[in-house]
């Protein structure tokens, strides 16, 4: 008890020197802690409830007609996403290990939004973003290969993610990859494989993998670079 005490202030001083949209509300904010594979609890409130993920990843993903997973939203550290109610064929889950997430209760927001116009912008802008993440998706699905893929989808979380040299800690295993891309896991080991030995990736630790020519179109780096680093990605 005393310890979760200690990592609940933890993440509370952890959200207060972080800038982000919901900023007003941080007093009303719950902090919430969760391990890998741990769904978030819905609550039964008629409000949409919002959740701003301090550390870790969060999936959002819906059981498809064949039986298998499909990630339709990954949230990182910054993100925002937004729980209406529950869907019995949705889950929201935490995908790595001491996922904290601050939690805003909807009502709150709408009230504040409906009197703060620069505030209802800010939700407005979040609201965008969590589309952003969803047409991007898209995007990386549609492509071409599986490589292309799996290169287009590391591009992407470098953006989101990058420690500013090029180094990304990947938050999921290649099982998660595997369901966010609507591929099997077999395609993304050997898609890994083609971008290392082409040389566009580096594997530089147990699941930090490093972006190389950074400079080059999204289109060359994924058919033409793609190999520096990553071998199959231990889960």
């Amino acid at each position: 008890m005393k310890a979760k005490t200690h990592a609940l202030g933890y993440y509370r001083r952890m959200l207060a020197v972080q800038d982000h949209a919901l900023k007003r509300v941080d007093e009303h904010a719950k902090i919430l802690l969760f391990a890998r594979n741990q769904e978030i609890p819905i609550d039964s409130e008629p409000m949409a409830h919002w959740y701003y993920v301090i550390s870790g990843a969060v999936r959002r993903s819906a059981i498809r007609s064949d039986g298998r997973r499909q990630i339709l939203d990954l949230m990182l550290p910054g993100d925002f996403f937004v729980v209406v109610n529950r869907n019995d064929n949705l889950t929201v889950e935490a995908i790595a290990e001491n996922t904290a997430l601050a939690s805003y209760p909807g009502q709150r927001v709408e009230q504040l939004a409906q009197h703060d116009t620069g505030f209802a912008r800010e939700v407005r802008d979040v609201a965008f973003q969590a589309l952003s993440r969803i047409q991007d998706q898209l995007l990386i699905i549609g492509g071409v290969t599986a490589v292309e893929k799996v290169g287009s989808f590391l591009l992407a979380l470098a953006s989101r993610s990058s420690d500013g040299a090029g180094q990304v800690v990947l938050p999921l295993t290649r099982y998660d990859i595997a369901e966010y891309l609507a591929v099997s896991v077999e395609t993304v080991c050997r898609s890994f494989t083609s971008l290392q030995q082409r040389g566009a990736i580096r594997l530089a630790g147990k699941r930090t993998v490093r972006i190389v020519n950074r400079n080059v179109s999204r289109k060359k780096a994924i058919t033409n670079s793609c190999g520096s680093s990553v071998a199959a990605i231990p889960d």
